[in-house]
């Protein structure tokens, strides 16, 4: 097929990056439209650093009145921004679940060197791409590396295919059609493997 538009015709490396545990190192997803949105595993680790970066900040961990939209991971993050300001939210971002400005710093280089050495990166999620880019717009160093027509959830793949794996191998080959090396960087794999 056809690749998307806006998609460089030259792109010869490909890497994709599943959001999720990958880019973050707390689970974007989980902690916002299950721990805030519906209060599951407030207490557990998964939402640990959340709630103690929330109490810590003034700011609240749960949500208020969710449910009443499509996505509730959408609502979730719209609900935080509301209640605690789009500085807070950056600074949850940044901090909470990119690791703080070392790490964003580190990634950012390693981004660049690869840039430089002919790569080009992709966001292929199965969360939502609108979060992931609204996550991203507070950490402008990888802004550059991560354009939107590069930024997709499997939720908008045009394969019919049950697999998550799957359905982002083939989003990353339709973003990068003539690519001869892709390489996918997900930490779900082995709950889900490709097909053969």
């Amino acid at each position: 097929g056809a690749a998307p538009e806006g998609t460089p015709a030259n792109c010869k490396r490909l890497i994709g990056f599943d959001w999720d545990c990958t880019l973050t190192v707390q689970h974007f997803f989980k902690v916002f439209a299950w721990g805030y949105a519906q209060g599951q595993d407030l207490s557990g680790p998964r939402c640990e650093a959340f709630v103690e970066w929330c109490k810590a900040h003034d700011k609240s961990f749960r949500g208020r009145g969710l449910g009443h939209q499509d996505d509730i991971m959408v609502e979730a993050v719209e609900d935080f921004c509301r209640q605690a300001g789009e500085d807070a939210f950056n600074a949850v971002v940044r901090e909470v679940f990119l690791g703080g400005p070392e790490r964003i710093a580190l990634i950012a280089s390693w981004l660049e060197e690869m840039r430089g050495a002919g790569v080009e990166f992709a966001i292929v999620t199965a969360g939502i791409s609108a979060t992931v880019l609204r996550a991203l717009t507070a950490v402008p160093e990888w802004l550059p590396f991560f354009g939107s027509s590069h930024i997709w959830d499997v939720s908008q793949g045009r394969h019919s295919i049950a697999s998550v794996a799957g359905m982002k191998a083939l989003i990353l080959r339709d973003l990068c059609p003539k690519a001869t090396r892709i390489l996918l960087v997900d930490d779900s794999l082995c709950r889900d493997a490709p097909p053969p």
